[in-house]
């Protein structure tokens, strides 16, 4: 776990109550977690739930793990707090998640972004270089990619393996409470992939909505929003968002291994990805 997941915090999931109406985004980090947070809010928003008013303050506290520097609290005490609808995310592996996450009931709505690895590790290392001053004030601490490339598929990254953590979710594929959504579907076809969020969330919106939703949602837009973000962490998130980025960063021989352990771990699963 990274350093500012506490063993405090994960004895704490157990008691952590979901709500009936919650929505929650579980992913591996830099999976597309935020892309889908904001599109999910997009289509609350659009929805003017009439019974609740939308809190959309919920999705600042970062994963409900998590202590981010600039909040004096863990996220799950702040969403603990807040009225409902919350819309909340964990990167945490299902096995360390609330009972109401990894085992929801009645209306409560999980979805579950995945993405290409190479990617994944990526995003992963420049998010952390990005976040090291803020979570390491006065010490310079840069990571190097040949070193993190090497901790990745060795499992010593901050929530752990990411082969694991992805079939650890994708045991519930067939759970109606669940939608898995692929970070690379998702950038080839946005409009479907909103349509079909918008479906599982049960909202019922017309398709001008839906098309205006899909434009505010495209990466470019988001990435302005993030990167205007009053939170400082929060403007780390979005830096490229496109397929294939792991060509200008992976040797020949890195691929090489990648490929091996990927296959190894994933290979008759039913999890592919594309990765250009």
């Amino acid at each position: 776990m990274p350093k500012v997941v506490t063993k405090e915090t994960l004895d704490a999931m157990s008691n952590f109550q979901v709500r009936d109406d919650d929505v929650i985004v579980a992913s591996y980090p830099k999976t597309g977690t935020n892309w889908l947070l904001e599109i999910i809010l997009k289509i609350r928003r659009a929805a003017r739930e009439r019974q609740t008013e939308l809190c959309e303050d919920s999705v600042m506290f970062g994963p409900m793990e998590l202590k981010i520097p600039s909040m004096p609290q863990p996220g799950y005490i702040k969403l603990a707090e807040m009225p409902s609808p919350r819309i909340m995310n964990t990167h945490l592996p299902i096995q360390f998640v609330p009972p109401g996450v990894s085992k929801p009931q009645n209306k409560v709505k999980v979805l579950v972004p995945m993405r290409n690895p190479k990617d994944t590790a990526v995003s992963f290392f420049h998010f952390l270089n990005k976040m090291m001053p803020l979570e390491n004030p006065g010490k310079e601490i840069v990571l190097q990619w040949e070193e993190f490339a090497q901790d990745f598929i060795n499992a010593k990254v901050g929530y752990g393996d990411f082969c694991d953590h992805v079939l650890g979710w994708w045991k519930m594929r067939d759970d109606p409470h669940f939608l898995f959504l692929k970070y690379e579907d998702m950038k080839k076809d946005l409009l479907s992939a909103v349509k079909t969020i918008v479906a599982f969330l049960e909202v019922d919106l017309d398709e001008s909505t839906i098309k205006g939703i899909t434009e505010a949602s495209t990466f470019n837009n988001m990435k302005a929003d993030l990167d205007n973000a009053e939170l400082v962490e929060r403007q780390a998130i979005a830096r490229k968002g496109i397929i294939g980025d792991w060509k200008n960063m992976f040797t020949p021989e890195q691929n090489e291994a990648f490929d091996a352990w990927y296959e190894k771990k994933l290979a008759g699963t039913g999890i592919t990805f594309d990765f250009e």
